[in-house]
């Protein structure tokens, strides 16, 4: 009878072991999904209430919910401030105008906007509020090339083709409204510091193979020689990532990184990018001097002329001299993070957002859905 006993106890206990065992992997099961339900809902995304063909791109971040949105129809443009997180939608600025560019102030406070006419341009900079705080008048009716001093923000280059052998770039001074002409090789000089800027000279080689690197100071209109053998460049604050043919391998580009600045941190090889021969540089995309660097890197080397090759999203690991892969890209297209790093705009009008916690891509247009 007492052994009859202790195996009817022995069963019970083991079957109460079970009992519980289940209980906590069902209420494991129910947590994991809660949270994944929780992250779902936290990356959900509210879509721009304008239809489509009236889109005409997303200009940048104004903080890490919000959006600057340029949109317009038969020559009347209207920015916008757009919330990504809660769908609410405000005018900033309207001029019954075709506005050629719009382009945010390093500090997320201002807009500068280049307004088209009939034999010139207008060139404005107006505040969140759409107040206009300067204006002037551009001698041409092309795009400007635009660089926005991130140290002394009443700085701005202008640059542009006078005709199809010179390249005009000035220095506009916002406060005083008046623009000194900058001796330039080149029509995309980038400032580095208040008075200082990085360009390439490449030497009239439309392959974009040859270029030196020079460092310009405005106050003395000289420039001092960095480092030969630079196609092109990257740089943020005093973090520089400089472009060159691999010496190594003729099917790579070569991607040196300086931080601080002249510097050098280590570098590494990723898949080479052409068009009809001429050198096409990856986007790249940096939120603070020692953050993350991302890129749109292709995966294999790819002659654009002929196919559309495959790309994704990558961080690139300097001190290990890896490329390491976030996500899958439909495009090579331009990227910019967001102000707490979590996020990045992405596509030729950066119409998309990657979120970097869960790699999907999700449109902000109103007839597309997740792109993964």
């Amino acid at each position: 009878m007492r052994q009859k006993q202790r195996y009817g106890y022995k069963v019970l206990f083991l079957f109460l072991l079970i009992s519980l065992f289940l209980v906590g992997c069902h209420t494991t099961k129910k947590t994991d999904d809660t949270k994944k339900t929780q992250r779902e809902e936290a990356v959900t995304l509210k879509k721009i209430p304008i239809e489509t063909d009236s889109f005409k791109k997303v200009i940048g971040w104004l903080n890490k919910d919000e959006v600057l949105i340029h949109c317009g129809y038969q020559f009347k443009d209207v920015l916008y401030r757009f919330n990504v997180r809660t769908g609410e939608l405000h005018l900033i600025y309207q001029p019954n105008a075709l506005i050629l560019i719009a382009l945010l102030s390093p500090d997320q406070t201002k807009v500068f906007i280049q307004i088209a006419h009939d034999k010139d341009s207008e060139i404005q900079i107006i505040n969140l509020s759409g107040e206009k705080l300067q204006t002037k008048r551009v001698d041409t009716m092309g795009y400007l090339n635009v660089s926005w001093n991130p140290v002394s923000l009443d700085q701005i280059f202008l640059s542009y083709y006078q005709n199809e052998n010179k390249i005009v770039v000035s220095d506009w001074d916002i406060a005083k409204n008046t623009t000194k002409e900058v001796p330039s090789d080149t029509l995309n000089p980038v400032w580095y510091s208040e008075n200082l800027y990085v360009y390439v000279n490449n030497q009239n080689d439309f392959l974009l193979k040859k270029g030196e690197l020079y460092l310009g100071d405005i106050r003395t209109g000289e420039s001092t020689h960095l480092r030969s053998q630079v196609s092109g460049f990257y740089l943020n604050q005093d973090s520089l990532v400089m472009f060159t043919p691999s010496d190594f391998n003729d099917n790579d580009l070569l991607l040196s990184y300086q931080y601080p600045f002249m510097v050098d941190k280590g570098f590494l090889e990723v898949p080479k990018m052409t068009m009809n021969d001429r050198l096409v540089f990856p986007y790249l995309t940096q939120l603070e001097r020692k953050s993350a660097i991302y890129g749109v890197l292709p995966k294999e080397t790819v002659h654009l002329e002929l196919k559309a090759g495959k790309f994704h999203l990558a961080k690139l690991n300097f001190d290990k001299r890896k490329v390491e892969s976030v996500v899958e890209l439909p495009d090579n297209a331009p990227i910019l993070i967001s102000p707490d790093g979590k996020s990045l705009l992405y596509g030729w009008r950066f119409e998309n957002i990657i979120n970097l916690d869960n790699q999907k891509i999700y449109s902000l247009l109103k007839d597309k859905g997740t792109i993964k």
